[in-house]
């Protein structure tokens, strides 16, 4: 049986990320297929730092957007945007495995306020408001936006045909972009970061995933060296 074809459908240099992380995991090259179903762009909001006493990033896209972070304290959910943080300076602080983690962590630090959150357009955990109710006064401000890019139709054309696909999904916005856009067939194994990600895959195509034990990226790979190697959880 031919391994099967890995379809990446994150931001282009994030699959690119993906596809060497994995090539390294497995020792060789491997057939895959780039389709990106959301583009980055940063948006240039004029935001000032001045004043906070910590940022909060929650992906490597808001470090990328995110104005000098030269000494500045930041708290990152993932452990790749903490080092993308430490790359550019920053002094990073908590790091948790999602959103809802950071915020337990950070009340359990007692981190100084006031803290911003730069976060992109679509966004999900409410960090801000919910820090903020709890008394640790939080604001946010989108630095970049997530447009939905159309699928190629030689991924569609890979997702609905006969062959085997390993199919990792990253976002519950991206699982509904790629559910929406195409019928997977028999053979596509999807792989979600977290069971939110599962739950909207589901809830478009009505298809079950594999979920990573954890939502953290080195595991994700893991996963999909396994799955392309036929090792199917």
């Amino acid at each position: 049986m031919s391994q099967p074809i890995l379809l990446l459908t994150r931001p282009e240099a994030q699959s690119r990320r993906v596809l060497a992380d994995v090539q390294d995991a497995m020792g060789e090259e491997i057939a895959c297929l780039i389709s990106p179903v959301l583009e980055i762009e940063k948006r240039d909001v004029g935001v000032k730092l001045d004043g906070y006493a910590g940022l909060i990033l929650t992906s490597v896209n808001g470090v990328a957007a995110a104005p000098d972070l030269v000494g500045r304290r930041v708290h990152c959910v993932g452990a790749r945007t903490g080092e993308a943080a430490r790359e550019r300076g920053a002094d990073v602080g908590v790091v948790a495995l999602d959103a809802a983690r950071l915020v337990e962590r950070i009340l359990e630090t007692g981190a100084p306020a006031p803290l911003l959150h730069l976060r992109g357009e679509h966004a999900r955990g409410e960090i801000a408001q919910t820090l903020s109710s709890t008394g640790i006064e939080t604001h946010e401000a989108v630095v970049y936006a997530q447009d939905a890019v159309d699928m190629t139709r030689d991924a569609i054309r890979l997702i609905e045909g006969d062959g085997p696909l390993v199919l990792p999904l990253y976002s519950p916005r991206s699982a509904r972009l790629v559910g929406k856009a195409a019928r997977p067939g028999a053979k596509v194994h999807v792989i979600a970061l977290s069971e939110a990600v599962a739950q909207e895959y589901a809830s478009v195509t009505g298809r079950d995933a594999e979920i990573c034990a954890s939502p953290e990226g080195h595991v994700m790979i893991e996963r999909i060296a396994a799955a392309l190697r036929g090792e199917i959880a």
